[in-house]
């Protein structure tokens, strides 16, 4: 029975190699962690330009931008005019700092600023920052 060697070793191996999974895995969860932060939607918006910019400086801060053609952003996430103050009020639901920094085009009628504003306090927030730009020949500008 020469045929039906079973305790030789030239025989076929019955093993899943899974290293070249684990290695095609790794490199999906590095693309995944240098890719995510990247994928935040962003307005092109033109703020106005004052002596004394100011910047969101945290990360964790609550960002309501507006676009010269109305179109809103909630920390990135695109929401609808019409629900911007349940939107707004079901993120601070879970927060503790009632503060909302608003980031408006230069080209957006200051009553659409207004009614975004009406709806934070509406939302219960309590204090509402304005980011602006620093003008392009004050030291320490951003751009």
């Amino acid at each position: 029975m020469a045929g039906s060697d079973l305790g030789g070793g030239g025989g076929l191996r019955c093993e899943i190699n899974v290293t070249p999974l684990v290695d095609v895995m790794l490199v999906l969860l590095v693309i995944f962690m240098v890719v995510t932060p990247m994928l935040r939607l962003e307005l092109p918006i033109d703020l106005p330009e004052t002596k004394s910019g100011t910047a969101a400086e945290q990360s964790n801060q609550v960002i309501l931008t507006a676009g010269a053609d109305g179109a809103l952003l909630l920390n990135g996430a695109p929401v609808v005019q019409e629900a911007v103050e349940a939107t707004i009020r079901e993120l601070f639901a879970q927060r503790d700092d009632r503060t909302i920094f608003l980031e408006a085009d230069r080209s957006l009628p200051y009553a659409k600023v207004v009614d975004l504003m009406d709806a934070c306090r509406a939302a219960g927030v309590a204090r509402i920052g304005v980011l602006t730009r620093k003008r392009a020949g004050e030291a320490g500008a951003l751009n």
